[in-house]
C-alpha cells in the first residue's frame, strides 16, 4: 500500500482530489488531508470512496496557507514505512513530505507537481512565489516527482530537477466514467445544425467564461451553449451572456449549475465541442477534457507557459494558435462546418484511447510505484 497526503478532502470536485481518488482505487492506501473546506462534514463524496481517509489537524487559515499541528496521526504518518506520495501546490503537504524523508532517508516520499503558480504583484502573489521557490528547491531531495504532461516535466527539467527523477503520469477517468463516456456514439452534425458548446468549471474570475461568451456573440451561425459548475462569478456571468446572447440573435446559454454525475453525462452526450478558456498555468491540465474526448468531444484550451491544458486536446485536424484572441476565428470555423466537427470527433476518440485511457494509465503507473514497499 501507498500513503497520500493533499491539502483537500478526496474525491471533492477539483483536480488534485479526483486524482488522487483513482491512485487510491488501485493503491488501496489510507489517503491523509488537511480537509480545508471541512468537506468531510458538509457534503456527500462526489464519487464512491472504497479507501481509507484520515484528517489531520491543521492551523487555522492564513489566507489559503494551512499548516499541519502536531498530532498523532501526523506522528504515525511521518514514522511510518510504506510508499508517501503527496499532492502539490501545498505548503503544508510539502513541509510533510520533506519531514518524512528527513525521518527515514531510507523511505520512498514523491511528490505529484499538479501545476506551476502565476506570480502577480499582490501580497498572494508574492506568496505564492516564495512557497513555489521553496518547493522547487525542496523536490530534488525526494525520491521522485511526478507530473501531468510532458510540458510540465519539460519545465521542471529547467527549474532543476533531475531528468531521471522526473516522471510523466498524465491524469485519468474512473473505470465507470470512461465505460460511459466510450458508450456514446460519435457526433454525426448535419449541415445547418447549431454548434452545441459546453463549459464545465467552477465560475470564477480565471476560468474566463466571459472570454468564450464574447467569442460567441461574434459568430454569424446559430450555436447553443450549455455552462455546467457554481460559483462567485455565476450571477454576473449570467448578465453577460442575456446581454451577448440578446445582441447577437444567433446564441443560447443555459446555467445549469452544479450538476450530478449522471446529468453531467447526459450534457456531455448533447455536445460536440467543449471549452475551456482559462488563462492561468495552474489550470495545468483538465480532467474534463479527458471526459469530452473520451465521449468523442474535442476540448479546446489555450497554450499558455507552464501548462499542459492546451496540449492534451491537441488534434490532427484543427490546427489553430490556442490563443484568447483565435478563439473566435476557430468557433467560426467549427460553426460553419459539421463535417470537421465530425472528423474531430472521431479524432478527440482516438488521442483519448492512445493516450490516456486506463489501459495506458494503469501501466504507466505501476512503472513509477512497481512495489508499495519500494525505497529510494
Amino acid at each position: 500500500m501507498i500513503l497520500q497526503l493533499l491539502r483537500e478532502w478526496p474525491p471533492g470536485y477539483g483536480g488534485v482530489e479526483r486524482v488522487a481518488h483513482e491512485l487510491a482505487s488501485v493503491w488501496g492506501g489510507t489517503v491523509y488531508s488537511f480537509d480545508a473546506q471541512g468537506l468531510a462534514q458538509r457534503q456527500q463524496d462526489a464519487l464512491p470512496v472504497t479507501y481509507r481517509r484520515q484528517r489531520l489537524a491543521c492551523t487555522v487559515p492564513l489566507g489559503r496557507l494551512r499548516l499541519p499541528l502536531p498530532s498523532r496521526a501526523l506522528w504515525r504518518l511521518l514514522r511510518d514505512p510504506q510508499p508517501l506520495h503527496g499532492h502539490l501546490p501545498s505548503p503544508g503537504v510539502l513541509l510533510v513530505l520533506l519531514l518524512a524523508r528527513l525521518l527515514r532517508r531510507r523511505r520512498r516520499v514523491t511528490a505529484h507537481w499538479h501545476s506551476f503558480l502565476d506570480p502577480d504583484p499582490s501580497l498572494n502573489g508574492v506568496l505564492f512565489e516564495l512557497y513555489q521557490r521553496l518547493a522547487l528547491w525542496g523536490l530534488p531531495l525526494l525520491s521522485a516527482v511526478v507530473t501531468t504532461s510532458p510540458l510540465l516535466a519539460q519545465e521542471l527539467v529547467r527549474c532543476g530537477c533531475r531528468p531521471e527523477r522526473v516522471q510523466v503520469l498524465p491524469c485519468c477517468l474512473s473505470a465507470a466514467q470512461e465505460a460511459l463516456a466510450l458508450a456514446l456514439p460519435p457526433r454525426t452534425p448535419r449541415q445547418g445544425d447549431p454548434l452545441r458548446l459546453i463549459f464545465i468549471g467552477r465560475l470564477d474570475s480565471y476560468k474566463r467564461l466571459d472570454w468564450l461568451l464574447e467569442a460567441l456573440a461574434t459568430l454569424q451561425t446559430p450555436w447553443q451553449l450549455a455552462v455546467v459548475g457554481d460559483g462567485p462569478q455565476r450571477l454576473a456571468l449570467e448578465a453577460l451572456s442575456q446581454a451577448l446572447v440578446a445582441a447577437s440573435a444567433w446564441g443560447c446559454v443555459r446555467f445549469h449549475g452544479r450538476l450530478p454525475e449522471a446529468a453531467k453525462q447526459r450534457e456531455l452526450a448533447a455536445a460536440e465541442v467543449l471549452v475551456l478558456p482559462s488563462d492561468r498555468c495552474h489550470e495545468a491540465f483538465g480532467i474534463v477534457q479527458l471526459e469530452a474526448m473520451a465521449a468523442g468531444i474535442p476540448a479546446l484550451a489555450f497554450q499558455l507557459p507552464r501548462s499542459g491544458m492546451g496540449w492534451v486536446g491537441q488534434l490532427p485536424d484543427l490546427d489553430w494558435p490556442q490563443t484568447p484572441e483565435a478563439l473566435p476565428a476557430v468557433l467560426q470555423r467549427l460553426a460553419a462546418s459539421p463535417g470537421l466537427r465530425a472528423r474531430l470527433s472521431v479524432q478527440a476518440r482516438e488521442r483519448y484511447q492512445r493516450l490516456f485511457a486506463r489501459c495506458i494509465w494503469e501501466p504507466q503507473l505501476q512503472r513509477l510505484y512497481p512495489a508499495a514497499d519500494a525505497t529510494g
